[in-house]
């Protein structure tokens, strides 16, 4: 296999950062996404930052490791969040506040975003502490 061929999609740093430029400026332009689309986006993105703090919580607590590499394992677990909004395409305020329309994305994104956080944590407390108790007696064997 020859260089050209190994390396097809590799360009030089230079020519990378004009193509995140050009595709940074056609988002900006393009008004193609409804609102409703993209609050949804916005519940998601917020709902996977959620579980990747959720997933950090439960990998940090009662660790018997020592101080470092408890942080450095919880912080490589809520990596899990980032990972999912961008490989979903969800829409996180902080990645829109930059782009043309920003009074849209600065009310449904971040509305989205603190609905999509909340969720989960809802449900997590409602199990934990308001769903009905379950009954007393033994199960029959």
């Amino acid at each position: 296999m020859d260089q050209a061929t190994r390396y097809a999609d590799a360009y030089p740093p230079r020519e990378i950062a004009r193509m995140v430029e050009r595709l940074g400026v056609a988002k900006a332009q393009t008004d193609t996404i409804t609102l409703s689309a993209l609050s949804a986006l916005a519940v998601l993105a917020g709902a996977f930052i959620s579980f990747g703090a959720l997933f950090y919580t439960f990998t940090i607590t009662g660790s018997s490791l020592g101080f470092g590499l408890t942080r450095l394992l919880g912080g490589l677990s809520f990596c899990l969040g980032p990972v999912l909004v961008v490989v979903a395409g969800a829409e996180l305020f902080t990645a829109n506040n930059l782009l043309a329309g920003i009074v849209r994305n600065l009310v449904a994104v971040s509305l989205g975003n603190i609905v999509g956080r909340t969720l989960p944590v809802a449900s997590i407390y409602w199990v934990a502490y308001l769903r009905p108790e379950r009954r007393t007696e033994p199960p029959p064997s």
